[in-house]
């Protein structure tokens, strides 16, 4: 099995950096996605589904999905609580993980909150050799699965105000930990993970909202990237928006050639409210990589629900585009 892998590495450069952690495109329209302090930020009852197909028409590409459900309870609503639960395969390869997010949303002003949130729970990684396409079929080491269990935590800080936003937070802080040296298994399990977003909003009516904002995502052993984002919000019933990404080796890292440009893409999104409630939402990844030539582009779809009234202050809050 293990050589197996190591053809594949050279075969294909991205692979290097198997089990990352899922990418998302419409991550600003729920950001619990990406950081546990986000729970309970809407300061409403929220659930929210989300299905990616990325570099659609390759055998083996990656495919996720997420659902997540939070909201902000207690007095003056400092808590935040969130389930989220993620499904994402990559080739052989599978990560299938449900967390407990808990935030303290501190007041630091009218419209302002500081929330720091923490995320818990278990992990399932599996290795399916029985998908491998192999000469020798009756090759045993691809005639098993093999699955590994291990508990993990999340952590994070995300400021909102009406007019700007801000988050930094950190994936995968046990996998390694609990578990030492993990990539000696067949089962590679990934590195932590860090997340920074910042952005801003701009218009003093709700007809029309803009809202510009950068995430960087980044881990010290494989491929980051950096988005840069614009979204256009319309009478706080349609988002549009589009983003550039691209590869980016902020720690130095031996170079990743193919592997970082293979992360450069053009973004547009679309996000539409009905019955004040229900939002759906769509972004559509083109590569700007050699994957283009191969691959009709990454699918995203996602459909939240409100389940309360919507708060009339904040920053870029989800399943809801900006009031």
């Amino acid at each position: 099995m293990k050589r197996f892998l190591m053809v594949m590495l050279c075969l294909f450069p991205a692979a290097l950096f198997a089990q990352q952690d899922a990418i998302y495109s419409q991550y600003l329209f729920n950001q619990l996605l990406i950081n546990p302090a986000y729970a309970g930020s809407t300061e409403t009852l929220n659930m929210n589904f989300l299905s990616r197909n990325q570099w659609t028409g390759i055998t083996g590409a990656p495919t996720t999905q997420s659902a997540l459900v939070d909201g902000a309870f207690g007095k003056a609503k400092k808590i935040g609580l969130g389930i989220s639960f993620l499904n994402d395969k990559a080739g052989l390869e599978n990560q299938t993980g449900v967390f407990m997010n808990y935030a303290y949303r501190l007041i630091t002003g009218p419209k302002s909150r500081l929330s720091m949130g923490l995320g818990v729970g278990l992990t399932q990684y599996m290795l399916n050799g029985n998908d491998a396409v192999v000469d020798d079929i009756s090759d045993p080491n691809f005639l098993r699965k093999e699955i590994y269990f291990t508990p993990d935590a999340r952590a994070g800080v995300y400021y909102t105000s009406p007019g700007f936003f801000a988050g930094f937070s950190v994936t995968n802080l046990l996998t390694h930990v609990l578990n030492g040296s993990a990539n000696s298994k067949t089962v590679i399990l990934p590195y932590t993970h860090f997340f920074l977003t910042a952005g801003g909003i701009f218009g003093k009516t709700e007809q029309l909202k803009f809202k510009p904002s950068v995430m960087l995502r980044d881990d010290p052993s494989g491929m980051g990237n950096l988005d840069f984002n614009a979204l256009f919000t319309i009478k706080e019933q349609l988002t549009l928006g589009a983003s550039y990404r691209m590869g980016v080796n902020v720690w130095n890292k031996v170079d990743q050639g193919n592997a970082r440009a293979q992360q450069n893409a053009l973004i547009a999104m679309v996000s539409v409210f009905f019955a004040k409630q229900i939002n759906l939402g769509y972004a559509y990844d083109y590569s700007l990589s050699q994957l283009n030539a191969l691959s009709s582009g990454t699918h995203e779809i996602s459909l939240g629900f409100i389940l309360g009234r919507r708060s009339g202050w904040g920053t870029i809050k989800s399943p809801k585009p900006v009031q």
